[in-house]
């Protein structure tokens, strides 16, 4: 593994400040925005007293290179990892860095698959993890509110809401409505976009306590939704072709399509196809790499035990996803005939465990 640190300069010794890593999307973004709040408005977390937050967007793969940016120079008093989930590389990577900066605090906080499964090795690793099914922006706000921070302002609160009804993919109440689509949209904007300084403006504008215009320019974002519904459309075509090819495997119907389909958006069209058959679906594709995933999108947690379940029975080689939906990466050779019979055992399982409870 190359070296964490991409400066020629030694590192000086700790600076006072947090440096925050958190996803690029409105739960990430929000997520951000209230460790940003709760230190440098309320002084309360990660650190007691005035400490300056250094906030950065970033997914799994560009991990590295975003940690090795953010503390080129100096090791930070704490670094907090919001909303990404843990994968070989971000945990190989936080290793290095604690060899390099001993006395960084680590905190952990996320909600995806990878994480969960790995909760004993990173717990090893860092000085607080804090992990389970909620949106990330939930769990952040209940480490919060266990230090006596209940109240959020008015808009971090609203867009906490909004990510909460989002990740949960539930139907927004009528007073939720317009903060969700405007929650919706900039996180789509986000996530398309990748700019940095929008991201770290929008985490600002979230975090202050002061009314503020929002940083992005709303016929951009309106461009960005015009593009994404063009895209939904067509996932929603294919998924209704696709629908028609659906074997039924246990309690779940599976869909073969590597052949249809390899490019991005194969979550969505998990769970378009989810929406569509209004059963558990379990979707396998063929990226161009030539990496096999499937796709399991259900109610509640059956897909992440079904995944836990192709883990554990050596067909997995990792996992990912969150809530009702996960990816898997499926093992060099796994194929159909070998897939189709554990999925429905599985599938049988994982209905008696739940008609059990």
């Amino acid at each position: 593994m190359p070296a964490l640190s991409t400066s020629k300069k030694p590192r000086t010794a700790v600076k006072k400040h947090v440096v925050v890593i958190a996803d690029w999307d409105a739960d990430g973004a929000t997520s951000a925005a209230m460790i940003v709040y709760a230190q440098e408005y309320r002084h309360l977390y990660p650190l007691r007293g005035r400490y300056e937050v250094h906030a950065y967007p970033s997914g799994p793969r560009g991990f590295q290179d975003t940690l090795a940016e953010a503390v080129a120079d100096s090791c930070p008093d704490v670094v907090a990892i919001l909303d990404i989930p843990l994968t070989e590389r971000v945990y190989n990577t936080l290793v290095s860095f604690s060899r390099e900066c001993g006395s960084t605090r680590l905190v952990y906080i996320d909600h995806h698959y990878s994480t969960l499964y790995s909760m004993e090795k990173l717990n090893r690793l860092v000085e607080e993890l804090y992990i389970g099914h909620k949106p990330t922006a939930l769990l952040t706000y209940d480490v919060l509110s266990s230090l006596g921070l209940k109240r959020l302002t008015p808009r971090l609160q609203a867009f906490m809401n909004a990510v909460s009804v989002l990740e949960k993919t539930r139907k927004p109440a009528p007073h939720e409505e317009n903060v969700v689509k405007l929650a919706a949209s900039i996180s789509k904007a986000s996530t398309v976009l990748r700019d940095r300084e929008l991201w770290i403006k929008l985490v600002r504008w979230l975090a202050s306590p002061l009314p503020m215009q929002t940083p992005f320019d709303m016929k951009m974002i309106e461009q960005v939704m015009r593009i994404a519904e063009e895209s939904d459309r067509e996932i929603e075509e294919k998924a209704k072709e696709l629908a028609m090819s659906a074997k039924r495997i246990g309690f779940m119907k599976f869909v073969d399509a590597r052949r249809k389909w390899r490019g991005r958006g194969a979550s969505a069209l998990a769970s378009k196809l989810f929406k569509i058959l209004r059963q558990p679906v379990a979707v396998l594709i063929e990226r161009d790499d030539g990496v096999r995933l499937l796709i399991i999108r259900s109610r509640g947690v059956k897909a992440y035990k079904i995944a836990v379940g192709l883990l554990e029975k050596g067909v997995a080689e990792n996992i990912g996803g969150h809530s009702s939906l996960a990816v898997v990466r499926l093992r060099d050779g796994v194929e159909p005939e070998i897939l189709e019979p554990l999925l429905r055992r599985l599938s049988f399982e994982v209905e008696r465990d739940a008609g059990a409870r």
